[in-house]
């Protein structure tokens, strides 16, 4: 498990969509599968199921970097990542087994928080 809070798919139940709070603010999130290029796409939307924006998931590259400025788009950046340093593109094969999503964010002290889920904050609560 990562040591960011990351986002939890399922996915051996793809596609999948349900509402994730993300900066105070509640989205649908919805994650593809697509077996012939064995890529997953993650797509943002407003609760009316209003598409906000959607990507191809790469690994350690942050989702929605490439889009002009909206003020919809959640500040925290998501990011597939492997913390343990083995992957080289996110598969089928490794997604939520050492690849996940997470929520690039770390205290600047350096300190080790060891896991928090996803709407956790640094102190041990719970945001919101």
């Amino acid at each position: 498990m990562p040591v960011r809070p990351y986002i939890d798919f399922d996915v051996d139940d793809l596609p999948e969509t349900f509402e994730q709070d993300l900066d105070g603010t509640t989205y649908l999130i919805s994650l593809t599968y697509n077996d012939e290029g064995d890529f997953f796409v993650f797509t943002l939307m407003e609760n009316d199921e209003t598409p906000i924006a959607s990507e191809k998931l790469i690994l350690n590259q942050p989702l929605f970097q490439e889009l002009p400025p909206d003020e919809r788009l959640p500040t925290t950046p998501l990011v597939p990542m492997d913390e343990s340093g083995q992957a080289k593109r996110v598969s089928i094969d490794n997604f939520m087994d050492t690849v996940f999503l997470c929520e690039d964010v770390l205290p600047s002290d350096g300190t080790d928080i060891g896991e928090i889920p996803i709407d956790g904050d640094w102190t041990g609560g719970l945001d919101g």
